[in-house]
């Protein structure tokens, strides 16, 4: 019989290895990588372009261009799209982000001989049609209304402009101006300069046979690529400054906190003990600016600081939303807490319980296969190592107290604060 107060065995988590991953050069240049998986039933398949904030002449039209191509094509409209892809049970979604604007497409594998030849319509055909801009333009006004009415958001937005500085891709937020400011003819360049003809990455995961494989092989073949674009460059990215900016929003009842500074990206040497560092601090429900100020003070329902990584570079911040007459409070506690990070070591206890909760946490996001492929999707769009995350595990393990207080020590200093409420 089960003797329940008998706590389970446990073993600590010391390496792992993400599956293989087949990578092939296709006739026209693109790579297209593939996770076969068994007993899987739904294919997941993407594609990814170069094609994200970094590359906008205003602010907003990746964004837009990647809604907007859902929208409509020289033969079906929107809706016929949408009919279509919900007739066979598929999705197709298509994001815009910071560096990327990736195509997601998911379907069982006897669908895709109908609908491969609609993903290849909206990627080489969209019209981008007027009314539907507009209508897109209207809704993201209104959303935007609403969003600055929230000072959690206005804080999010200032301290980026603040870090990465005036006409920076990263420090760009979208404003009523902007969003009218986009025309059509904006969209269309967007497009025409970073998606058609553009070279791309192929993902691919699921149980596939070899007709299928073929199909999605011709289908990524078909694309006419110009391999000969120039290569995009890396953007330089400011040097920190310490900056304090605390602004009274009339009515407001709670105040938003951010604090943080510009960091390095994934490839840094001291990436791995910086997560640990943050972790202990910040980066989940047990750290310390939890226990100390949700738990201890009560100032805030939750806190969390946390590494926010691109290509280019990637930002430290810590934030919190507290009542507007405990803020300086609140702002004091943040600090001590940092300091006492950089003054007294960390105990062997609670360095070893946050390895073993982020060793953990890692292989819980590889529960599936598509999360498999995600991280894949990063070694190749972050230029990271080839054994990256087989590595992850073994890094972690390796942080000692003295890394985390050196770490402390280097990039817990000249931090930028923003208060907005």
């Amino acid at each position: 019989m089960l003797d329940r107060k008998i706590a389970p065995d446990f073993q600590l988590i010391k390496a792992h290895k993400l599956p293989k991953i087949n990578t092939q050069k296709l006739k026209n240049g693109v790579s297209f990588h593939q996770l076969i998986t068994k007993n899987q039933p739904v294919l997941g398949f993407q594609i990814a372009f170069e094609a994200g904030r970094c590359e906008e002449n205003k602010v907003g039209i990746a964004s837009f261009m990647a809604k907007m191509l859902l929208e409509g094509t020289h033969h079906h409209t929107g809706k016929q799209i949408a009919d279509k892809i919900s007739f066979y049970g598929a999705s197709i979604n298509i994001d815009s982000g910071n560096d990327f604007t990736i195509v997601s497409f998911y379907t069982l594998e006897k669908h895709l001989e109908q609908l491969l030849p609609l993903l290849k319509e909206i990627l080489q055909e969209p019209n981008f049609p007027q009314s539907e801009l507009d209508n897109l333009k209207n809704r993201s006004i209104q959303n935007l209304k609403i969003q600055e009415e929230r000072t959690a958001y206005l804080a999010t937005v200032k301290i980026k402009e603040v870090l990465f500085k005036e006409n920076h891709p990263y420090s760009a937020s979208s404003s009523e101006e902007s969003i009218r400011a986009i025309q059509r003819q904006d969209i269309i360049d967007f497009y025409e300069n970073n998606i058609k003809s553009n070279p791309f990455e192929a993902y691919l995961v699921g149980d596939i046979d070899t007709d299928s494989e073929k199909l999605i092989t011709d289908f990524i073949e078909s694309f006419n690529v110009d391999t000969h674009k120039k290569e995009k460059e890396l953007l330089q990215n400011p040097a920190n400054s310490v900056t304090k900016i605390y602004k009274e929003i009339e009515g407001s009842v709670q105040t938003s906190i951010r604090i943080g500074r510009l960091l390095f990206n994934q490839k840094h040497p001291d990436y791995a003990a910086f997560k640990v560092m943050n972790m202990i601090l910040g980066g989940y429900f047990g750290s310390r600016l939890m226990q100390n100020i949700r738990e201890d003070k009560g100032y805030t329902y939750g806190i969390s600081s946390r590494n926010a990584a691109m290509k280019n570079g990637s930002y430290f911040v810590i934030g919190t939303d507290v009542k507007k007459e405990i803020y300086q409070d609140a702002v004091s506690e943040i600090y001590k807490e940092i300091e006492k990070l950089k003054n007294e070591p960390v105990t062997e206890e609670e360095l070893e319980n946050v390895k073993n909760y982020m060793s953990g946490n890692f292989l819980g996001s590889l529960s599936t296969a598509f999360a498999v492929m995600d991280k894949m999707q990063d070694i190749h769009l972050y230029n990271l190592d080839e054994n990256y995350y087989n590595d992850y595990v073994t890094k972690l393990r390796k942080v000692t107290i003295e890394d985390v207080q050196k770490v402390a020590q280097k990039y817990l200093v000249d931090l930028t604060e923003v208060c907005i409420g």
